[in-house]
């Protein structure tokens, strides 16, 4: 099977991204000198810029892919908020399943880069669950969207977004194919999953796991699946590489390149690429190889950055992925 043929396929999914979508923002310049008010380094600013982030993020990178994506997400309503609406509306992008609620701040994470390295991050943002009457909202638009859609996918931040009782309703009575990118509180909660994509710093805190060798990973996370009814547990290890794991199989996967400007942004580009593909139901080599080469094209770049599916598919020739398919 070609490359190309592969990407072809995407084009008839839909795809539900159900999670803490968020704003990026940037802002670039130098520093040439102290300030004089305290012992910090003044950051003279010569480019400003905003993104979507989060699981906003993660729907520019299916759109990116060729799939139809539609983002189910809280935002505030302020002046954040807006601008996400309107990054989604210039992309083409659904805004359908985006519920505004008063009384919630739009999570920004604003990053200070100096010759492409962050110097600080500033958050905004509200951690608390949803009001059941925004919950509400939320799962119905969900359950509506589900009707009609391939694939639905956590992207969960810990931004109050997902909690307990929306991940139970909606895996309790499972009707699509899921997916998960977890954070730390709702970690164990989800159950009946497909894809579960960690990386390990979640993996080893929210299951505590003291000494997170392969042989230790692979044994308590074999438990973790059985004990979750989990398909594929896809663990990212940085510069480390991928493990996964499936019931009938274990591989690991090195990565192809050590160069890393920033990591922001890897982990949607991943779990985009690999929902669909073990969706598909490619062989998981392949899925873990080309996850490689996606996260190493996305962390070539300082910010957060999409799949540019044609830079994936040359990279991909490059390495001679289609020897696994």
């Amino acid at each position: 099977m070609k490359i190309e043929n592969i990407f072809t396929q995407f084009k008839k999914l839909k795809v539900i991204v159900v999670g803490d979508a968020m704003l990026d923002s940037y802002k670039i310049g130098n520093i040439n000198r102290q300030s004089p008010e305290a012992k910090v380094p003044v950051v003279d600013v010569i480019k400003k810029s905003t993104k979507l982030g989060g699981a906003a993020n993660v729907i520019l990178n299916l759109k990116q892919l060729g799939v139809i994506p539609v983002l189910c997400t809280v935002i505030g309503d302020d002046e954040n908020g807006r601008d996400i609406i309107k990054k989604l509306e210039k992309n083409d992008l659904e805004t359908s399943g985006v519920i505004i609620d008063p009384s919630r701040k739009t999570t920004v994470k604003e990053r200070i880069i100096v010759d492409n390295k962050h110097v600080v991050r500033i958050d905004e943002e509200i951690k608390e669950n949803l009001n059941e009457k925004t919950r509400s909202k939320l799962l119905s638009k969900i359950n509506e969207k589900i009707k009609t859609s391939d694939i639905l996918i956590f992207q969960d931040y810990n931004k109050g977004v997902i909690d307990n009782v929306l991940i139970d309703r909606i895996t309790s009575k499972k009707k699509i194919f899921i997916s998960v990118d977890p954070k730390n509180k709702n970690f164990t909660d989800y159950k009946n999953i497909d894809v579960f994509k960690p990386n390990l710093k979640e993996i080893t805190k929210s299951l505590k796991i003291n000494n997170p060798t392969l042989e230790n990973l692979q044994s308590i996370g074999k438990k973790f699946m059985k004990k979750n009814s989990i398909n594929h547990l896809m663990i990212t290890l940085s510069e480390e590489g991928i493990l996964i794991l499936s019931e009938k199989e274990v591989s690991k996967h090195d990565i192809f390149q050590s160069k890393i400007v920033d990591v922001s942004g890897a982990g949607d580009a991943i779990i985009s690429l690999a929902t669909i593909l073990f969706y598909l139901k490619l062989p998981q080599k392949f899925i873990g190889e080309i996850c490689n080469v996606t996260g190493g094209i996305v962390c070539n770049y300082s910010g957060v950055k999409a799949i540019d599916p044609k830079e994936l598919i040359k990279k991909t020739k490059r390495y001679n992925l289609d020897l696994y398919l």
